[in-house]
């Protein structure tokens, strides 16, 4: 292999990018056909496009240059003793093989010879790897864990992340994630409960899949990305969502296990690579995980290195989270969450880093660990809002973040703990750093106590509302993906938000279609108007989003094939025919009656662009040809000549019953209009869907939902009918326009809705329809009475015009009352809309105009009047009555029968009779009346084809009855005529059963009687039970009968008379008829001789065999039949009568309606004189077709247009309301709910007792180190790695106040107790026994003093220790970049420890770059160590670049040619932001004062005075800080100081040149007079191994107030706001300013 030199790349000639492909960039990375077998090496010219790009953009990293590593205890063990060239890259090597510092062994260095220049000892990553293109990339297959493959990439750690993206979105095919979730915390020994593990998985899935998120991972097989992968296997890959789970693991390449198997053999990839996953883990190395679905192997050129991901990681997540989620104007940036499970100091980092990214982060607490430390810091540590001056001189309102002393101990405690002393310093102060923006931080509480386990999506969700700040859509989206209510009213529908007209309209229709009907409802409650909203699009819209798999859309697609509609989407005619179809021809819907709906173009309204012909006409031929008008299709959209529907409630409330959401339905429902209607509609529809489907429990859900709306239906009408009779009966028989211009007692009756029809209100309908005009007062007898004698009418008949007075006034009485209630404000209290409520209804009111009510006052009037009707037309009204018409027709029917019982006894010869005539002309009216109800009902019909007009009419029982009774009448009679002997016997035999079918008739009469009419049901239902048992009887009685007869009579001939043989003693035998005698006879009664009984002289004798085997087997038979079979029969009978006697009411009452409704359609006179009202109805119709005469129209008691109609339905909807608010009041009662309540407060409660339980633990655990005696130690160090150790919760520091507050209060009154006994002795007034001696508490006090005083030295030694270890300067990312520096623990800072590992960062901005002045010219980094010697000259003044280059430390060592920091290493070697090399002078001023209150008083904490200082918020990190800077080139330190304080901290306020004179004379009084605090090394974040920031701190203190107090702060143009501060210790300031911040308090002696 060629050398190939730093910063050189492999040239590749096929570099062409994935967007060249002219066939679309997302095809597979396998390859072509012509390849062969999977893994098969093919020929250059067969490489997928896709490949190419691969290796010619993304690359991999080895090392080359071979520098010997010294060998180590923890060495890998050898694995195998020959090595292939991919096991030799991959670092399969023994201990035999020496190791090289990048972690391979020397076999897999092409290079064994040093690089010039560059020292053996010396090993880089910059330096001392190159890259090349990746030869491992493809899809893995993992062993033994089913077939499914997954993509993966080696890449290069310095891969640009631009590329990444292109090769995860054009090549392997990923949509655009909606949501970057990305998993951190423990890689190794983390477990969780079930229980848990239950919760985090479902919740992480949860958002997964509902947003198109993206999961990242470190994606290896152990702790929390196993768990996550698990999650996806469990809950994601196996799901039937069409949003796919994608779960990507970033895991180091140098760290995986059997990484060779990965490596393709030809560098073009493998399809698939088989990887193993072994159940022990080898050292430093762990196994991919198999339940992720992409892999991003991060390569640095080094093996057994943990991390070399994270930065990589993180400059990949930021770059998406950059992408837009959509194309158009109104897109988003991708948010991102974090989320923290568990983890080790590494986790701390990411977090830190996530923090400066301003990521959102949820913290999972009780996951342990980090994420414990972390969540116990957030809830403890405070906030304190302070007042800024920014540059413009505005006063603005910033919160910081609190971290005290107290809380800064425990913090310390846990992290002691958790990882041991090392790295201690580092690891509290990232835990601080992490808090310095609260409001990214969100802790979710993962406990195992009662009523705590809440999904994770929910902190997620917040995490994510916060991130998208002002993007009230996004949110909205988001909130409705997660089917989060209570997060879109509490956090998006805040009470100052205005949403524009129309702008909710698509999350709306979205809401809908996802079945979200609290947000539905909530878009209603804030704006959205569905007049506006529901146009002919949308529903066409929700029509043909139906679910494929569902029973509508089958249906729908059944009604498009039937209407010969061949355009693509279903149409709105489509629908109406549907409802037509499932409720009954009666049902004449709006889509059907309206012509324009059969005009619509569904392919211009939802694509935009129509296939027909402008002269093409709308609908083809079809069924719909006859039901609607044709017309000319419409060029344009719909919108262009309807734009919104008339009542749109309803439209969504057909749609959302179709679709079986009851939820859905019933919103819409209680906020529209006709809510009885509505509710029978809905019954109707759901229980035909139940029986069109074969799904038992889908059928299932339909009834239980139907039933819902029928008991919705009848407690609205009872409601109605209690206030007012009359409107109640009047709602019933008005004509529904909206509803098939049907009313509703024919939409209960013709949906088979029997609950209905036996309310109250509908009987008290029939009632009054069955009476006629007669009153309801007349009996029975009386009535009789006058049919029989008619002259006693006059006498014994009552009208009910004569007690209309009375009813007018019950009626008045009724509304009055209404009306008053309404005055009062009780009509408020029903119509009050309860938006929190589960059933409310829009507002209604009702409205009375003083005209209306003047009319209504008179009609009233009118109406008391009685009214008197003379002779005739008491006669017209009395035989015009049902129920007088009934009477008749039943006498008439008796006189019928006797007269044809009477013809078929004596009468029926030869000769015709009278009685014969009168008989068949009686039979022809019979015919006639019935081909008059026939054609009445044909043609009263919705249907538009004879067919289904003449299936309407047979589907009454009665009429088919009917029509046969006739047929067998007229087949008799023709027979009586035929002139032969033998047809008149037939006739007779025809006329005879022709007379009990005529008997059979008088049984629908008995339908009227409460008692007869629901066993008329029951036999009805036995007939059929019947039927069904004789198909099972006819089993054993064919087959008894069979092989008794074989065995009896062999051999016999095949006749007919044989059949009925066979079957006549068995079918017998049920009734008991054995037939012994001849199973018994012999000869010679009998005969064996076939001749003898071929001719019938003598029976054919039994066999004997059969003698002895028949009666057994007939005893067999018998036991069956008559025992088992016949009291199954009588089971099922038993059933059938219970289950009718049961709803005995429910069946008699619907019953009840047909009877009436045909007697009061029926004419007033009955058979035979009902001719004479045939042809009078024929001579009137004659007249209304041919002569054009106009007939008046009778009205009907059924159907009625009233002219109050908006005021009745205004007045259901009042009524409605009324019973939805006392229906929500007594569910809010009911004992269940409370029970359900009563049961949630207690699992709260015990929750927060559990809660408590565990705080009271935690401080008996820690009770000696708070109040005992001992000192105060840290805890014990953290057990071996092997073991799983939980953080021990801390007692919170408010608490520890509270509880040091009441032990003060104690002291105070144990004193006051021992002065009081005191005094009671000195005087002589003490009790003879010995008084009570009080506890010692003085000496807890003391106690309790020296533990503050100690966490108060632990703190103050904590900042000191953090600027000894210059911890800021070992902080990531390096300031101003995505750089992270090489990781420097606390033991391992000092260059006199050795570190052999340490692989520092090279990093210069490019700023220093670009070679500004105050920036050293030579970069010496870049040259040999021997060409650095005399370049710059260190440790003296620098006269050429006028730089003082001394430390305030003394002299400093030169390595190499290079200054060495001397506080140590700091994972940065070069200049960064720095631009000398070496120590780089600063001077920072603190300028104090005492902090006083409103009288000028000094404010004081305890026995201290409380100081403030000048700090200033810094633009690069946000953090405050001193106000000070680097010293120019010649600028002296003093000159330096007051520069900066005056630029940063004073800015440009005084543009007066005496005020700025007297200014500066004042400032250089003040800074005369100061003092230095300190002089050395700053432990500044801009630090690097080979530069460093050296500072002067000057303390100007002005005592009295006099100077300072004249001063007007404001922000220079260089940061971001200027303020007055309190020093204390838990501030965050930058860099080490706290530490001199100490350094002024100490010698002030102030509080701290």
């Amino acid at each position: 292999m060629a050398r190939v030199g730093p910063g050189q790349d492999i040239e590749m000639k096929d570099g062409d990018g994935p967007n060249d492909n002219p066939n679309n960039s997302r095809e597979s990375l396998q390859y072509n056909k012509s390849a062969g077998n999977v893994g098969a090496v093919p020929s250059q010219n067969v490489i997928s496009r896709d490949v190419k790009w691969i290796k010619s953009k993304i690359r991999k990293r080895q090392c080359r240059l071979f520098v010997e590593k010294p060998p180590k205890t923890d060495q890998l063990p050898p694995l195998r003793t020959e090595y292939t060239r991919a096991q030799i890259d991959a670092g399969a090597a023994g201990t035999g093989d020496t190791l090289c510092q990048c972690g391979y062994p020397i076999s897999s260095h092409p290079h064994t010879h040093p690089h010039n220049g560059f020292p053996s000892d010396n090993w880089t990553v910059d330096s001392n790897t190159f890259s090349q293109p990746t030869d491992t990339f493809g899809e893995v297959e993992f062993v033994g864990y089913g077939q499914t493959e997954r993509k993966y990439v080696r890449v290069d750690v310095t891969t640009k992340t631009n590329d990444m993206l292109k090769l995860m979105m054009d090549i392997w095919g990923l949509d655009k994630p909606n949501l970057l979730i990305s998993v951190t915390g423990g890689a190794k020994n983390f477990h969780m409960k079930e229980r848990l593990k239950e919760v985090f998985r479902r919740g992480l899935m949860k958002v997964a899949k509902s947003t198109g998120a993206w999961i990242i991972t470190g994606g290896t097989n152990t702790g929390v990305m196993k768990h996550v992968g698990e999650s996806v296997r469990d809950y994601g890959l196996t799901s039937a969502s069409s949003t796919p789970v994608v779960a990507i693991g970033i895991a180091t390449w140098g760290v995986i296990q059997n990484k060779q198997e990965l490596i393709s053999k030809d560098g073009n990839g493998s399809w698939p690579a088989r990887y193993r996953i072994e159940k022990e883990a080898r050292i430093r190395e762990s196994c991919l995980d198999p339940n992720h679905t992409h892999f991003i192997l991060v390569d640095n050129g080094t093996q057994h290195n943990f991390g070399v991901e994270i930065p990589f990681r993180a400059q990949l997540e930021q770059t998406v989270a950059n992408m837009k989620t959509d194309e158009g104007k109104d897109a988003v940036s991708v948010p991102i969450v974090l989320l923290v499970l568990q983890g080790g100091p590494n986790t701390l980092q990411t977090v830190k880093q996530a923090v400066a990214n301003n990521t959102p982060i949820v913290v999972v607490e009780g996951s342990g660990k980090a994420a414990d430390i972390l969540a116990y810091a957030y809830n403890n540590s405070g906030e304190e809002e302070i007042e800024a001056i920014d540059q413009d001189g505005n006063i603005v309102k910033q919160t910081r973040t609190i971290f005290d002393d107290s809380l800064s101990a425990h913090v310390q405690e846990m992290v002691q703990e958790a990882y041991g002393d090392k790295n201690l310093v580092n690891n509290c102060g990232v835990v601080k750093d992490c808090l310095e923006k609260r409001d990214l931080i969100n802790v979710f509480k993962l406990g195992t106590s009662i009523g705590s386990q809440k999904d994770i999506d929910v902190p997620i969700l917040h995490a994510l509302l916060k991130a998208n700040k002002g993007q009230d859509f996004h949110q909205l989206r988001l909130a409705l993906a997660w089917n989060r209510i209570d997060i879109a009213k509490s956090e998006i529908f805040t009470d100052d938000k205005l949403w524009p007209s129309g702008s909710l309209d698509e999350i709306m229709l979205l809401a809908i279609n996802l079945n979200r009907v609290a947000f539905v409802e909530m878009f209603l409650d804030n704006g959205v108007s569905l007049k506006e909203f529901l146009t002919v699009k949308v529903l066409l819209q929700l029509y043909n989003s139906v679910q494929k798999n569902s029973l509508l859309y089958n249906l729908l697609q059944k009604m498009k094939k039937k209407s010969g509609n061949k355009e693509k989407y279903v149409g709105m005619t489509d629908v109406g025919l549907l409802l037509q179809y499932l409720l009954g021809d009666f049902y004449i819907p709006i889509y059907l009656k309206e012509e324009y709906f059969s005009r619509i173009d569904t392919e211009l309204e939802l694509d935009g662009v129509s296939n027909r012909l402008p002269g093409e006409r709308s609908l083809k031929n079809g069924m719909l040809d006859v039901a609607l008008v044709m017309g000319n299709a419409m060029t344009g959209p719909v919108e262009q000549y309807r734009q919104d529907f008339e009542n749109p409630y309803q439209e969504l409330f057909t749609w959302a019953v179709l679709q079986n959401r009851q939820d859905m339905a019933k919103l819409f429902w209680k906020q529209g209009k006709e809510p009885t209607a509505a509710a029978l509609v809905a019954f109707g529809l759901m229980t035909a869907m139940a029986r069109k489907t074969d799904d038992c429990e889908l059928a299932k859900k339909f009834r239980i939902n139907a039933d819902e709306f029928c008991s919705l239906s009848v407690n609205v009408l009872n409601e109605c009918y209690e206030l007012d009779e009359h409107k109640a009966q009047d709602l019933l028989v008005r004509e529904l326009d909206h509803w098939g211009n049907a009313t509703c007692v024919l939409i209960a009756v013709e949906t088979d809705n029997k609950q209905f029809i036996s309310q109250t209100a509908c009987q008290s309908l029939l009632n009054s329809v069955w009476m006629g005009k007669l009153s309801p007062d007349n009996g029975t007898v009386s009535m009789l009475t006058c049919v029989l004698c008619p002259p006693m009418m006059f006498l014994l008949m009552k009208y009910k015009e004569i007690d209309n007075q009375q009813i007018a006034t019950t009626n008045a009485t009724n509304y009055s009352q209404f009306e008053t209630q309404t005055k009062e404000g009780e009509k408020s209290q029903l119509v009050h809309r309860q938006t929190n409520a589960q059933l409310s209804r829009a507002q209604t009111m009702l409205n009375i105009k003083p005209a209306d009510a003047a009319k209504m006052d008179s009609e009233n009037a009118n109406r008391n009047q009685a009214k008197r009707y003379n002779v005739f037309q008491k006669i017209y009204l009395f035989y015009s009555s049902p129920v007088i018409i009934f009477v008749h027709n039943v006498l008439s029917y008796l006189l019928f029968l006797g007269l044809f019982s009477y013809v078929l006894l004596i009468k029926l010869s030869r000769t015709v009779s009278v009685q014969e005539i009168i008989l068949m002309v009686w039979v022809f009216s019979i015919f006639a009346e019935e081909i008059r109800q026939s054609v009445k009902s044909v043609m009263s019909s919705a249907s538009k084809t004879f067919q289904t007009k003449l299936q309407s009419y047979i589907t009454d029982k009665w009429n088919v009855v009917d029509v046969f009774t006739i047929l067998l009448f007229v087949c008799g009679m023709i027979l009586r005529f035929l002139p032969y002997d033998s047809t008149l016997e037939v006739a007779r035999v025809v006329l005879a059963m022709n007379l009990i079918t005529f008997f059979f008739r008088i049984l629908h009469i008995f339908s009227v009687h409460k008692e007869l009419g629901p066993k008329l049901v029951m036999i009805a239902r036995m007939f059929f039970d019947l039927l069904y048992f004789v198909i099972i009887l006819m089993v054993f009685v064919v087959a008894y009968a069979i092989a008794a007869y074989s065995i009896l009579y062999p051999n016999s001939e095949l006749t007919f008379e044989l059949v009925i043989a066979v079957l006549r003693t068995a079918y017998w035998n049920l009734y008991g008829e054995l037939f012994l005698d001849e199973l018994e006879r012999k000869e010679p009664e009998c005969t064996f001789d076939s001749l003898l009984y071929s001719n019938d002289t003598l029976p054919r004798c039994p066999t004997e065999v059969g003698s002895y085997v028949v009666p057994w087997l007939m005893g067999l038979y018998v036991l069956f039949s008559n025992i088992l079979l016949l009291n199954l029969l009588i089971a099922m009978f038993s059933f059938t009568f219970q289950k009718i006697q049961d709803n005995t009411d429910l069946h008699w009452c619907f019953q009840r309606y047909f009877l009436i409704y045909e007697y009061y359609s029926r004419p007033v006179l009955f058979p035979p004189f009902v001719l004479l009202s045939h042809f009078y109805l024929l001579i009137k119709w004659i007249l209304t077709k041919c002569c054009k005469i106009c007939v008046q129209k009778e009205d009907s008691d059924l159907i009625k247009k009233l002219p109050n109609e908006r005021e009745i339905v205004q007045w259901e909807n009042v009524i409605a309301d009324a019973y939805l608010t006392r229906r929500e009041h007594s569910e809010a009662e009911n004992i269940d709910n409370r029970i359900s309540i009563m049961h949630h407060r207690m699992e709260m409660l015990m929750s927060k007792v559990e809660d408590i339980q565990d705080e009271q633990q935690n401080i008996a655990a820690h009770q000696p180190s708070v109040t005992g005696g001992a000192p105060f130690t840290a805890p014990p160090p953290r057990p071996p790695p092997a073991q799983q150790t939980t953080v021990t919760a801390k007692m919170p520091p408010q608490l520890e106040k509270r509880i040091i507050s009441l032990e003060d209060q104690m002291t105070v009154t144990c004193k006051a107790l021992s002065w009081i006994v005191q005094s009671l002795q000195e005087n002589d007034m003490s009790a003879n026994r010995e008084p009570p001696k009080l506890p010692e508490l003085q000496t807890n006090k003391e106690i309790e003093i020296k533990r503050r005083k100690k966490v108060e030295d632990l703190a103050l030694t904590t900042i000191e220790k953090k600027r000894e270890l210059h911890y800021r300067s070992r902080s990531s990312p390096y300031p101003g970049s995505s750089v992270t520096r090489f990781f420097v623990p606390d033991d391992l800072v000092f260059w006199e420890t050795p570190f052999p590992e340490y692989r520092p960062v090279k990093y210069l901005s490019p700023e220093v770059k670009a070679n500004p002045y105050w920036a050293d010219k030579e970069e010496l980094i870049e040259l040999p160590p021997n060409k650095r010697e005399g370049k710059i000259k260190f440790n003296t003044f620098d006269y050429g670049c006028k730089v003082d280059r001394t430390s305030h430390l003394g002299d400093y060592k030169i390595v190499d040619g290079l200054p060495q920091n001397p506080f140590g290493r700091t994972g940065v070697i070069g200049r960064g932001l720095l631009g000398r090399w070496g120590p780089n002078h600063a001077g920072d001023p603190i300028v104090t004062r005492w902090k006083r209150d409103s009288k000028g008083q000094i404010i004081k904490s305890g026995a201290k005075p409380l100081l403030e200082f000048v700090s200033i918020q810094r633009s690069d990190n946000q953090l405050w800080s001193l106000p000070g800077g680097m010293c120019e080139p010649g600028q002296q330190i003093y000159e330096c100081l007051k520069a900066e304080f005056s630029e940063e901290a004073l800015g440009s306020l005084v543009q007066n040149e005496d005020k700025k004179k007297e200014l500066n004379e004042k400032l250089d009084m003040m800074f005369k007079i100061g003092k230095e605090v300190w002089r050395g090394y700053a432990d500044d974040p801009r630090n690097t191994d080979n530069a460093w920031v050296e500072t002067l701190v000057f303390h100007y203190h002005d005592e009295e107030g006099s100077i300072l107090n004249n001063f007007v702060l404001r922000a220079g143009e260089t940061v971001e706001k200027a303020t007055w501060s309190t020093a204390s210790s838990s501030l965050q300031l930058h860099g080490a300013h706290l530490f001199y911040l100490k350094k002024v308090v100490e010698k002030l002696n102030a509080a701290f």
